[in-house]
């Protein structure tokens, strides 16, 4: 309790005049601490509610974002080019940002009939949301040049997540029956328990891979307590979508990095009704009724899908718009699939871009894993690899794709992840260009390098 108190009535101020200092420390040129305190905050909803009644309050978050912009672009240092910065996650990046803002304009088309961009339109503002995820990429990819500052954000990360898991094990514990878990919001406010679920067990893949990199020491037993508070939370908000993506998950990184750890996995897959806790048995049991048909949610999600590929038929290349399918007046509002929800409002221009983007998360962490210059990168490659593959399930049962708060770790990690492969290959080729440069000089110099080395023998002067 006192630590909430100290939250509520202290935090805010303190992270208020936090923000505004490193936003005028960004503008000469040092955006860390900005872009730190960006991170920090993303997942924390409620802080940054706390904040708002402070001048400029709500649009804290913004401030921050163009400081680091400007202290970027007019004091960006020469030597932070790197060999493979055109990155095709860059390119396909900045594609999203622009087709979106078509999709915005056509969804007014079509709702209204006629091309509008009105920022207080909430279409808008959910454009204007989204774009800063690959904003946070592309800021993260341009600016963090070293490892050092590569981890140190990897720490910050953990932090926020250790904040969020405070709140969500709170409210569990307030909430604990099955009827009260729609209570459950985390840090997120205004979202609920399965984009809580979806936040955790996407990025606590990350924190076990890189996990089994760290030898030894306090840094691993901390990182430890961190999995296994974020794995406490997923169990108990009763996410039937964030259990099976971290089943996969799990197993993807157990095949590839700890095999013997498949053999309780697939246990608890096997006898899954007498190993995990009532609540949960019964969450999942939900799925069917007693008489084996679906229960109400999953039918009603069947349902608009039905009828939202009907409307994808009729407007298959640009679909609808983007943020147009929850004013169509339809029963749920939402299309609980991503994959459905593209189809429909962005057509298949729009789906295709998803695919590419999905694509490139996990080509970049697959060769970091394979090509890393350390052990540490290379677990954050896999990490985030396992970890696209754990959004990608969760985006069957809902949107986990379009909301910043669960989802702007994922494009952070992948600014990390593409900036430590643009680190490795920059070393590689030091190295080729060195062992190039010593190999020509030993060719021009074979006296010196070439010569053999002649002995006294004795038996030569007898």
């Amino acid at each position: 309790m006192g630590i909430k108190i100290f939250l509520k009535t202290f935090s805010p101020l303190a992270l208020y005049s936090s923000g505004l200092a490193c936003t005028a420390i960004a503008l000469t040129g040092n955006v860390r601490w900005a872009l730190m305190l960006v991170v920090f905050l993303l997942p924390l909803r409620n802080v940054i509610e706390n904040i708002q009644p402070y001048p400029l309050g709500n649009q804290f978050i913004d401030i921050l974002l163009v400081g680091i912009i400007i202290g970027g672009i007019f004091n960006r240092k020469p030597s932070s080019s790197m060999v493979g910065e055109e990155s095709g996650l860059k390119t396909i990046a900045v594609l999203t940002v622009i087709y979106l803002l078509f999709s915005v304009l056509r969804g007014g088309y079509y709702l209204y009939g006629g091309f509008s961009f009105d920022i207080h339109l909430p279409q808008v503002q959910d454009w204007k949301n989204f774009s800063l995820m690959p904003l946070l990429f592309l800021l993260i990819f341009k600016n963090n040049v070293s490892k050092k500052e590569i981890w140190a954000i990897f720490a910050v990360m953990c932090s926020a997540m250790v904040i969020a898991d405070y709140y969500t094990i709170n409210q569990i514990r307030e909430h604990p029956a099955l009827i009260g878990r729609e209570q459950i919001k985390g840090t997120f406010q205004f979202l609920g328990p399965n984009e809580v679920a979806a936040f955790f067990n996407a990025y606590t893949l990350i924190l076990m891979s890189v996990f089994y990199a760290i030898k030894k020491g306090a840094y691993k037993w901390l990182l430890l307590a961190l999995i296994i508070a974020n794995l406490y939370s997923v169990m108990f908000l009763y996410s039937r979508g964030a259990y099976i993506g971290l089943m996969v998950g799990m197993f993807i990184l157990f095949a590839v990095k700890d095999r013997k750890s498949l053999v309780p996995l697939i246990l608890v897959l096997l006898f899954w009704q007498n190993i995990l806790p009532q609540n949960v048995v019964d969450r999942i049991k939900e799925t069917k009724t007693e008489y084996g048909q679906l229960d109400e949610s999953s039918q009603r999600r069947i349902d608009i899908w039905q009828k939202s590929l009907d409307y994808f038929k009729s407007n298959p290349i640009v679909g609808i718009g983007f943020g147009s399918f929850r004013y169509l007046g339809l029963d749920l509002e939402d299309t609980h699939n991503i994959y459905v929800k593209i189809l429909t409002e962005q057509g298949i221009i729009g789906f295709i871009i998803l695919l590419m983007m999905m694509f490139y998360f996990l080509k970049a962490g697959w060769q970091l894993y394979q090509k890393g210059d350390d052990d540490l990168s290379k677990a954050l490659g896999l990490g985030f690899f396992c970890c696209t593959c754990v959004m990608m399930v969760n985006n069957l049962f809902g949107d986990r794709w379009s909301y910043l708060e669960p989802n702007a770790y994922l494009w952070i990690f992948a600014g990390l992840v593409a900036r430590l492969n643009a680190i490795a290959q920059t070393s590689n080729v030091i190295k080729k260009t060195v062992s190039i440069k010593v190999k020509s000089i030993i060719e021009r110099n074979p006296p010196i390098f070439k010569r053999k080395v002649r002995y006294y023998d004795p038996s030569e002067h007898a």
